[in-house]
């Protein structure tokens, strides 16, 4: 079996030359086949990922929950290709997940937002909202990778105004002014959130969490539960398991895919049963963003 390496060499802080060396050094330990190659634009994992011929062989993205997305979206449909992950952005929330699983090869859930696959969390709201901003903290070069994410929220929560939709998860329709909505396949989101403590990637439902309109005040101490996984306690959460949902509203809305931005008026989301096969090797992963 081959291996192929998509590597996003813009994501993350990781010297990317010094990533492919250790690529190197791990597939010639095992005596692996395998090619590697670069992205130079948005995209591209996708294309790459499809242009290789359907036969088995393990694809890695390396980079990160964008660079990830990409490659799936190239992938799915495909009887013999195997996605795998090598966490080298600066957000890494899929893996976090991933790890928890044993090591071989595994049947998982992924969603579909409109026309795009989703394998960790879509998102709309203040969290979507944070995600979206984190562009402007990176023209700030005083500020830190690791602290992006942070500096966006304190940025959005106070320029932030509740998002006024419909919404149809399973038979249940709510018509209000939202702070969140996740969808989540994966248990982590915005670099280390635990907003789905309780998703597994193979059971056939979304994880979805709805927080309605909230004064700022009470948002904070919510937020803080909600890094910690302990976020189902207060009353303005509502959890739902559902395999379907859909939103819509007048006002053009910002939807967050596994960190990548869709905008619109009207979403759909589906979740498709064990529609990729996912490879786990933790040693061989540790061995090279160690």
């Amino acid at each position: 079996m081959i291996y192929h390496f998509i590597i996003n060499g813009k994501s993350g802080k990781d010297n990317k030359s010094l990533v492919e060396t250790k690529i190197r050094e791990a597939c010639f330990k095992r005596k692996i086949n395998y090619d590697i190659k670069y992205t130079e634009r948005p995209s591209d994992a996708k294309r790459i990922a499809e242009e290789f011929p359907d036969e088995e062989c393990v694809i890695f993205s390396v980079g990160g929950d964008g660079n990830l997305n990409d490659t799936l979206n190239g992938i799915v449909g495909s009887k013999n290709k195997i996605l795998a992950n090598i966490p080298a952005g600066s957000g890494n929330d899929f893996s976090r997940t991933l790890m928890k699983l044993d090591d071989g090869i595994h049947s998982v859930d992924i969603g579909s937002i409109n026309h795009r696959y989703f394998i960790n969390v879509a998102c709309v709201g203040l969290d979507a909202d944070v995600a979206e901003n984190v562009a402007i903290t990176r023209e700030k070069k005083w500020i830190p990778t690791s602290q992006r994410f942070n500096a966006s929220f304190v940025y959005t929560y106070f320029k932030y105004l509740p998002k006024n939709v419909k919404i149809k998860i399973g038979e249940s329709e709510i018509k209000d002014d939202i702070t969140i909505l996740a969808i989540c396949n994966a248990q982590y989101y915005g670099s280390g959130y635990h907003i789905a403590p309780h998703a597994l990637l193979d059971d056939g439902f979304f994880d979805i969490y709805l927080a309605k309109k909230m004064p700022k005040i009470k948002i904070l101490p919510m937020l803080l539960a909600l890094a910690r996984g302990k976020h189902e306690k207060y009353s303005a959460i509502n959890r739902y398991q559902e395999s379907s949902v859909h939103i819509e509203s007048e006002q053009k809305l910002s939807f967050n895919v596994d960190g990548e931005l869709m905008r619109g008026n009207s979403f759909d989301i589906k979740l498709h049963k064990a529609a990729v096969k996912v490879f786990n090797d933790k040693q061989f992963i540790y061995e090279i963003i160690k």
